[in-house]
């Protein structure tokens, strides 16, 4: 569900076309003109703009958008040609493969190298126009209805960031108790160390997986004390900020602290952290919800990666 921002950018675009005279425009070039201004908003840095072109499950932050595309090596400015090398569109959903010239460029800004990456699309048509669902890199999409959003104007404007769908409402709720629950504990005890994912946007597994990796080391035995890296990659070009990792850990085994703090992971840089544990008992641990919080361009983001199995002797 959109705010009162994408009915507003929809119907200026619609206003203009009518001043124009080209409201007789054909289906298809306004499905590609609505895929290339989204790329164009992209490669101006101005992801706010792309994010309100879209509406779907690929990105559910703007800062989505913004890290999907850096680690496939698009960089603001670095976007030289879009070509539409297939479209194919019904009344309802319109599916667009686009070849894109990426230039590699260096911290002057002076290219490197080239290279085309193929990008693929598929938009739906609503009151609001054509609207993008859906974004790969790897597979096109087929001109099918199966998954169609469901897209509700708003009588007032509302964050964008937290009202994307019931399913993230609800998971914003679970990671606000969260954080309600960690800052009760730190006024038990203020020698344990807390993290606060309230106020903060959520971020799909989906992104996260793309710079976060967290490994076991191998042959871990009961009573001895193993360890768990957490690699933090940042593809971006501004810092991730107050970067902290936690976990819940089962009661069979000992750890001192599940809170890992990186502190800042500066733009193109590599960190890690350990957590270190001791396990009671053999077979399978499980570590529950590794909650991921960081600061990106000021705005707070939280997000939580499937469970750990860890096999011990």
């Amino acid at each position: 569900m959109k705010n009162l921002n994408l009915f507003l950018i929809f119907f200026i675009l619609i206003s203009s076309i009518y001043a124009s005279g080209c409201s007789s425009q054909e289906p298809g070039e306004k499905v590609n003109g609505t895929v290339v201004a989204f790329l164009e908003a992209v490669n101006a840095g101005n992801f706010n703009l792309a994010y309100d072109m879209y509406e779907g499950k690929d990105f559910l932050v703007p800062a989505s958008i913004d890290l999907t595309f850096k680690n496939k090596h698009f960089s603001p400015g670095g976007l030289k040609e879009v070509v539409i090398t297939s479209e194919e569109h019904n009344d309802v959903v319109a599916v667009v493969t686009a070849h894109c010239t990426v230039a590699r460029l260096d911290e002057n800004g002076n290219e490197l190298e080239r290279k085309v990456l193929p990008v693929y699309f598929k938009l739906q048509y609503t009151e609001l126009g054509w609207i993008i669902t859906r974004v790969s890199f790897s597979t096109p999409f087929e001109l099918s209805q199966d998954d169609l959003v469901t897209i509700e104007i708003e009588a007032t404007p509302i964050d964008p960031i937290v009202e994307n769908s019931v399913p993230i409402t609800i998971f914003s709720v679970l990671l606000f108790s969260t954080g309600i629950y960690l800052n009760r504990k730190e006024k038990q005890n203020k020698n344990i160390r807390t993290v606060d994912t309230s106020n903060a946007a959520v971020m799909p597994k989906e992104s996260l997986v793309q710079f976060i990796r967290i490994i076991p080391s191998q042959q871990i035995v009961v009573g001895r004390k193993a360890i768990i890296d957490v690699w933090v990659k940042n593809f971006s070009p501004q810092p991730y900020d107050n970067f902290t990792v936690t976990a819940k850990f089962p009661n069979t085994v000992e750890i001192k602290d599940a809170v890992l703090f990186f502190g800042s992971v500066p733009p193109g840089q590599t960190m890690k952290q350990s957590w270190t544990f001791v396990p009671k008992i053999q077979g399978w641990v499980g570590i529950e919800q590794p909650i991921i919080v960081f600061e990106y361009l000021g705005a707070k983001y939280a997000g939580t990666l499937d469970t750990v199995w860890i096999p011990v002797q």
